[in-house]
């Protein structure tokens, strides 16, 4: 993989460099995230081949209802134009990631929030997916239900958490 970062352009561009046909049967989201003055990119990937034939770590691959998935964390060195890999998204960190907005959120601010761990948005979690990654122990936890009396998302219906409102913002 490689950051396209070409005079002109609007935006970065992640570039696949392979040596070899990507996983078949495999989803990969990536997301680009500012945390502390520096640029980190989140890569979500889950499909039946990461483990046969996929070439990773199968201790750094978890299951999700049966399906093997692997959750990465790269720096993003714009000067060096290459990702540099991370045990995570970091300590007193958590961030939430979606198709629009991507937020990293103080832990130590906000305890009830776990600490050096991916929440994915709500169109992701209503797919099926999980709702948190945690890297120290390397677990996906369930998404939590939507709350209010219709089981929709309204933030007025009732009472909500921090988390809450940081899953749904750009569903």
């Amino acid at each position: 993989m490689a950051l396209d970062l070409s005079p002109g352009a609007r935006w970065p561009l992640l570039t696949f460099l392979l040596d070899k046909d990507p996983p078949v049967n495999a989803e990969i989201s990536s997301f680009l995230i500012r945390s502390q003055g520096r640029m980190l990119m989140v890569r979500y990937m889950f499909g039946a081949n990461l483990v046969q034939g996929g070439g990773y770590d199968e201790t750094k691959i978890f299951m999700w209802r049966g399906c093997p998935s692997r959750m990465e964390v790269f720096e993003v060195d714009v000067t060096g134009r290459r990702l540099v890999g991370q045990s995570g998204v970091g300590d007193g960190q958590a961030a939430f990631v979606g198709a629009a907005h991507t937020v990293m959120v103080s832990t130590k601010k906000f305890p009830k929030i776990a600490a050096n761990s991916v929440y994915l948005n709500y169109y992701m979690r209503q797919r099926g997916h999980f709702g948190a990654y945690h890297f120290e122990d390397r677990k996906a936890t369930q998404p939590r239900a939507p709350k209010g009396r219709s089981r929709r998302l309204y933030p007025f219906a009732c009472h909500w958490e921090l988390e809450d409102y940081l899953v749904v913002c750009d569903v």
